[in-house]
């Protein structure tokens, strides 16, 4: 329901568990033992977690994002923008080049310098076509977080 939020938040450095076929209990579960928001668009599971639950609103990304960029806003020290795997939410880690050499398509090891990759799902990443596209993304996150942080003081 909310997987692009999800990858969007990673995208920001922002620790984001992502469960997509996971049962309510679950979740409840998880938020409770690890200390998690969760984000939903289910109301009255917002409900049951009280303070530990957002509610989502919106029919696209940004709108989502506009719903809860006032309460994300307490979280904007913790932005460190691609640090984080897109796909399992770990840390990444910067590797010299030749480690990535048979792990990505030629082309892109010839015309790229830097690599990531994240240990957990052993994702190697460059910045690639869409690089550009992402940091519009994150640039515009960060205005809104941004805007966000004068209505909290």
């Amino acid at each position: 329901m909310l997987g692009t939020l999800a990858r969007r938040l990673r995208m920001l450095g922002i620790d984001t568990l992502y469960l997509r076929n996971a049962a309510d209990s679950e979740r409840k579960s998880l938020v409770r033992s690890q200390g998690r928001i969760l984000l939903t668009k289910d109301s009255g599971l917002a409900g049951e977690l009280a303070d530990n639950a957002w509610l989502v609103k919106g029919a696209d990304v940004r709108e989502e994002f506009l719903s809860i960029a006032e309460r994300l806003a307490l979280f904007r020290g913790e932005i460190k923008p691609f640090s984080r795997c897109l796909v399992c939410n770990s840390l990444l880690e910067p590797i010299e080049p030749q480690r990535a050499e048979n792990r990505v398509p030629p082309y892109v090891f010839l015309s790229r310098k830097t690599f990531s990759e994240c240990y957990s799902c052993e994702k190697i990443f460059w910045e690639g076509t869409h690089g550009e596209r992402m940091a519009k993304d994150v640039e515009w996150m960060r205005e809104i977080l941004e805007e966000g942080k004068g209505a909290l003081e």
